[in-house]
């Protein structure tokens, strides 16, 4: 229990989102969370794939959301090739966003979903690292 709690800590850590994972914007028991490390990722040029599933009101999302656009900061670049956004009514709804490389060249992406359900929001959110492309996702990863 332990060793995946701090799995849980350093995947993210230092990014906004981590607030998240760890149950701050909703509780920790509402979110669907999966981590995956190592070899079973290799195909996909990744290391770390870290999901967080959670249905949210409205508050939530918009906190979700300001949470996401914040680390959203930290891109390799301002010109927008290095991201890909979708916005409606001034909200977010889709996002993958490739950020500062860790060192040793590792990539590091975050990824953003936002469905409406109603009167709530379906919000899945994603931190991955590894070799891969920003390209290399969105063939793997195709917005649906």
């Amino acid at each position: 229990m332990f060793m995946g709690v701090s799995l849980s800590v350093s995947a993210q850590q230092g990014l906004q989102i981590n607030d998240i994972f760890e149950g701050v914007v909703v509780p920790k028991q509402a979110i669907k969370e999966s981590l995956i490390k190592g070899d079973g990722l290799e195909d996909y040029g990744l290391k770390v794939l870290h999901t967080a599933k959670f249905t949210a009101d409205n508050t939530q999302r918009e906190v979700t959301e300001l949470l996401f656009t914040e680390d959203m900061e930290e891109r390799v670049s301002d010109d927008n090739s290095n991201m890909e956004m979708e916005s409606r009514n001034g909200h977010l709804y889709y996002a993958i966003v490739q950020l500062k490389d860790k060192p040793k060249g590792t990539h590091r992406y975050i990824c953003y979903q936002c469905k409406e359900q109603g009167e709530n929001f379906n919000m899945t959110v994603v931190y991955m690292e590894g070799s891969a492309s920003l390209s290399d996702l969105r063939k793997t990863f195709k917005k649906k």
